[in-house]
């Protein structure tokens, strides 16, 4: 009976594209599989963005998403930013199509939880999924 146990649940457990990318990386830093991780999805996402040269930008903004906007004038950006050491926000900003001469606002900044790098960036997905209306 207990090896019936073990084997549906070696069976059950799949490794999933996050886990795939943790166990690539090289590091044990946190921050660092955070950057990697990010740059991957970057490099896939960011040819969906239709206005890129509108997204905020700054040094501890490890990712950019493109979103819906609240309004219908307005495009929305997620970013994942790092505040300290191993402390990290996900922030919507908003940009007015109507008035393109003027940077993103920063519209609401979301504290994200986590100990582990695959514990934030699942709770940054979570956002993106909430703002995207998914």
């Amino acid at each position: 009976m207990a090896e019936e146990k073990k084997e549906f649940f070696a069976k059950k457990s799949t490794t999933t594209t996050l886990d795939k990318i943790i166990s690539e990386l090289p590091t044990s830093d946190m921050t660092q599989q955070i950057r990697e991780m990010c740059d991957t999805i970057m490099f896939e996402e960011g040819g969906k963005m239709n206005y890129q040269k509108h997204a905020p930008k700054g040094p501890n903004k490890f990712l950019i998403l493109e979103v819906g906007g609240m309004l219908k004038k307005e495009i929305g950006f997620l970013t994942l930013e790092r505040e300290s050491e191993e402390e990290y926000i996900g922030v919507y900003w908003a940009f007015r199509l109507d008035k393109q001469d003027k940077p993103p606002r920063k519209a609401k900044v979301h504290k994200i939880e986590g100990n582990n790098a695959k514990k934030i960036m699942y709770q940054f997905a979570k956002l993106v999924k909430f703002y995207r209306g998914e």
